[in-house]
């Protein structure tokens, strides 16, 4: 390419957003896309609870990537609901480009009818076929990725694993390739629209996901207290909220034991995105049902 018409070629610029059901990997494949950890992720379905913008800045380009809650058919409390709107106004309002990422297993008719309802007509969609590094039927697998075509008719699919970035870097060049000629959106040294306070909620629930068991890490929510930067170094206080008195005692533990467990797995995780030395402090406190509270869902910032 000459340097004329390097010059005259457009810069592209978009929002993508990775959909799919819970536990199917749209964090692990944000995360892999970008070469550095954005989005919490654990082996629990429903981590994600917030919409999470990650930028891919490259030549010419910008991705903006929208990391959004898992999918369902049915919302079993109004926590499941606003993550549900959220994922919905992500496809139909904020996306350029659409990524369906799903397991490369068979989908049944009523999983086909349901992701026809999420995905609005009209915008590009890559099928993102995680997790092949688990597979080993090559005939089945081209079996699955019919099923998808004819049902949802993407204008590409790719059989990837994320957490082993196989397939990855042609999934990237895919998205370079639908975005739309626009200015960039944001910065080219930004990696997300979110505060660093955001992010070390975020951490602080990665970990209770890793700590406790059943319905506990699903019952915290997570807001900041204080935080203080000092060269080198931010001091963090935050609450951890549950939903009863028995998650209460779970989360703190035996003599205040598992809840300090919990308090250096997040301060290392914190320290480790940030690049710099953290103080945490963590209270836990119980607001009885808040899952099921809209004010609640409003003050912690699942409310679309």
């Amino acid at each position: 390419m000459t340097e004329a018409s390097a010059a005259e070629t457009p810069f592209k610029s978009g929002f993508v957003a990775l959909l799919g059901r819970p536990n199917a990997g749209k964090s692990t494949l944000i995360n892999a896309l970008l070469g550095r950890k954005l989005s919490i992720i654990s082996a629990k379905p429903q981590t994600t609870r917030h919409k999470v913008l990650g930028l891919l800045n490259g030549k010419g380009f910008q991705a903006c990537l929208l990391d959004t809650p898992g999918w369902l058919d049915k919302a079993k409390d109004a926590l499941q609901g606003a993550l549900l709107l959220s994922a919905r106004i992500a496809a139909r309002d904020d996306a350029d480009i659409l990524v369906l990422v799903a397991e490369p297993h068979m989908p049944p008719p009523a999983e086909l009818e349901s992701l026809r309802r999420l995905l609005p007509p009209g915008k590009p969609l890559l099928l993102a076929l995680n997790k092949i590094d688990l597979f080993t039927d090559p005939a089945l697998l081209e079996s699955v990725k019919a099923a998808y075509a004819a049902a949802l008719s993407p204008v590409g699919i790719h059989a990837i694993s994320a957490l082993m970035m196989q397939g990855v870097a042609e999934l990237q060049a895919a998205i370079v390739g639908l975005l739309p000629p626009s200015p960039a959106y944001y910065g080219a040294e930004s990696l997300s629209d979110r505060w660093e306070r955001f992010f070390a909620c975020e951490l602080v629930r990665e970990a209770a996901f890793g700590l406790y068991r059943e319905e506990v890490p699903h019952a915290c929510a997570v807001e900041i207290d204080e935080f203080k930067d000092a060269p080198g170094r931010s001091t963090i206080r935050a609450i951890v909220y549950v939903e009863t008195p028995g998650q209460k005692g779970i989360v703190i533990g035996p003599g205040g034991r598992t809840v300090r467990e919990l308090t250096e797995r997040s301060r290392q995780a914190i320290a480790g995105f940030l690049g710099r030395k953290v103080e945490l402090e963590l209270k836990v406190k119980v607001r009885s049902g808040w899952r099921k509270d809209p004010s609640a869902l409003k003050a912690f910032g699942y409310s679309p």
